[in-house]
């Protein structure tokens, strides 16, 4: 196993943006090439595969002492009420429950399947991935912190996969507080996944699960968390994977666990979440053709829904000793570094007391291991993945089916325009299957909303990948955006290349029940723009009745004479 970067540059991973920075159950490599230079003291790998922006695959709330720097201590928390974790920071990663009843809340109601004729069949239920995991701990409503639970399995007869009939869905709510009971930078996020599965047993060995799996057998899988609790001598409880990279979620049992499997062509499905508040500020997604909606229940709760199709992302390994990279893939392990958080995550092999020194600079990677898991959005990882591709001939390593969408973190949201952050609740969804895109919600720029995608060209098997885009926008939030009246919008949506050439794609537009829908399909790449341009047509200026001219008449009675302008003459006159 590689050893994870060294702790300074962990921590800031860590707490500063909240993604994991040992490899997860998302971290599965199983699928790139292996190199005979991988462990070669300057050797570097970047895997694209678009991880979980969840901290882990399971539930966990830690306390973090009030001081700076690396050494901080971190323990793990029975309830936010512990006694050891009083006058602490506290990091929350929560997997949401199954509604046991009407009353709950920070939930997973319901999961459906969804046929070509837009029927639905609701899944069932199956069971938790690990029951009465020894980390759960109870919600503190006070705080907004949802109990803590496991990825759940659940029966979808009318959706069957390669193996089964099996789906995990692992829908989290994750954040941090300061000792002071403040929110930290990252605020609040909600990310929903929805995966088929399959249970396999990797082998069982001669230890047992009261034993603690010290030394599992190798080959086996065994997951630290479902054995390692809070004790008066293990205050910071261990999660990390040993072995078993293909295992997705483990179980309580010794050698058996959950493996992905890829969805059946066309697929299309519907999650529907209880929540105690609504989400705030924009998602993101793998999926096409997403349809959210929204209803506020009597009780203060909201029922979140969205349903949309699955898609394919494709995803990239480029690996190569430091001098083989080329001056732009260097370039990217630079801006990398200084970029921290808002790249990715990544581990070392055998890095020095020097390491970050070394990985700040150009000359400096020459000397150290590096592997990186780059964020699917953010102008960094946008760059990367243009520089790779002309070292990978602009053709995928694999390619992966997906079901999930996020919000965004406070972080992803600083600079958003202040129609994304002056009012409560989702302001919209962007979905795409490229492999990288813009960060963030969508930013009007001359009179455009514009974001960049990056994918190889090609797949795996040599053929063309096509692109998918889909904007869904808050009417009002549109209007507020544009500065528009409530008169209709009108809109178009075009994808040009990087040399600014007009790429031939499916584009459809419409409005329905308060929200905007963009979408552009079967475009190619390997970095085209999407643009989306809305308008709204000018009212005529209303039309104002002009007087008729004044006309002059003249009266007369006898040897009377007047001259009026009225029609007609005064009483006693007639019109000479």
């Amino acid at each position: 196993m590689r050893k994870p970067l060294i702790k300074t540059i962990a921590l800031a991973l860590f707490f500063t943006f909240g993604f994991s920075v040992t490899a997860s159950a998302d971290n599965n490599t199983s699928w790139a090439p292996a190199s005979p230079q991988k462990y070669a003291a300057n050797f570097h790998a970047v895997y694209y595969e678009d991880s979980s922006p969840l901290r882990f695959d399971f539930s966990l709330l830690q306390g973090r002492e009030a001081v700076n720097g690396p050494e901080a201590n971190i323990i793990t928390c029975k309830a936010v009420t512990d006694p050891k974790c009083a006058g602490m920071g506290l990091i929350y990663n929560s997997i949401l429950k199954v509604c046991g009843s009407a009353s709950d809340t920070d939930c997973i109601s319901s999961v459906e399947a969804i046929d070509a004729n837009e029927n639905s069949t609701p899944g069932k239920f199956s069971h938790y991935t690990v029951v009465n995991h020894p980390n759960a701990y109870p919600a503190y409503p006070a705080l907004d912190i949802p109990q803590g639970d496991m990825p759940s399995i659940w029966s979808l007869p009318s959706a069957p996969h390669a193996s089964g009939t099996d789906y995990v869905v692992e829908a989290g709510i994750a954040g941090e507080y300061g000792a002071d009971g403040s929110p930290s930078l990252i605020g609040r996020y909600l990310s929903v996944t929805l995966k088929p599965v399959v249970l396999k047993d990797f082998g069982k060995g001669a230890e047992t699960q009261s034993g603690g799996w010290g030394n599992p057998t190798p080959g086996y899988y065994y997951d630290a968390c479902t054995v390692f609790q809070q004790t008066p001598t293990h205050t910071n409880v261990n999660c990390g994977h040993v072995n078993g990279d293909t295992c997705l979620y483990p179980t309580a049992e010794q050698g058996l666990c959950y493996v992905k499997e890829e969805f059946a062509p066309a697929q299309k499905f519907k999650i529907n979440l209880r929540l105690s508040k609504e989400p705030n500020g924009w998602l993101h997604g793998r999926m096409i053709d997403p349809n959210v909606t929204i209803s506020k229940n009597a009780t203060g709760s909201v029922d979140l829904s969205v349903t949309a199709g699955v898609t394919s992302v494709p995803m990239v390994y480029q690996g190569a000793l430091w001098p083989e990279l080329t001056p732009e893939v260097q370039k990217f392990w630079v801006d990398c570094w200084a970029y921290g958080p808002f790249c990715g995550v990544g581990q070392s092999n055998g890095s020095g007391q020097d390491f970050n020194d070394y990985a700040a600079t150009l000359d400096g990677n020459n000397k150290v291991n590096l592997l990186i898991f780059p964020l699917s959005s953010g102008a960094v990882p946008l760059a990367g993945m243009s520089a790779i591709n002309k070292m990978i001939g602009d053709k995928a390593t694999a390619t992966s089916s997906s079901w999930s969408f996020r919000s965004l973190s406070n972080n992803e949201m600083n600079g958003a325009d202040k129609c994304f952050t002056n009012t409560t609740g989702i302001k919209g969804i962007v979905t795409t299957n490229s492999t990288t895109y813009s960060a963030g919600p969508p930013a009007l720029l001359d009179g455009t909303l514009n974001y960049k995608v990056a994918s190889p060209h090609f797949n795996p098997d040599g053929t063309v990948f096509k692109g998918t885009y889909n904007l869904v926008i808050r009417s009002d939030v549109a209007r507020c955006l544009y500065h528009f009246t409530s008169a209709p919008i009108n809109a178009t949506i075009s994808v040009t290349s990087a040399d600014g050439v007009p790429e031939l794609a499916t584009t459809v537009v419409g409005e329905k029940d308060g929200w905007l829908h963009l979408s552009a399909n079967n475009f190619e790449f390997s970095s085209p723009t999407v643009v989306a341009k809305l308008t709204q047509d000018v009212a005529p200026a209303p039309t104002i009745a002009k007087k008729p001219a004044s006309k002059t008449i003249t009266c007369v009675n006898g040897k009377l004479t007047k001259k009026v302008t009225t029609a007609a003459c005064p009483k006693g006159y007639k019109k000479k």
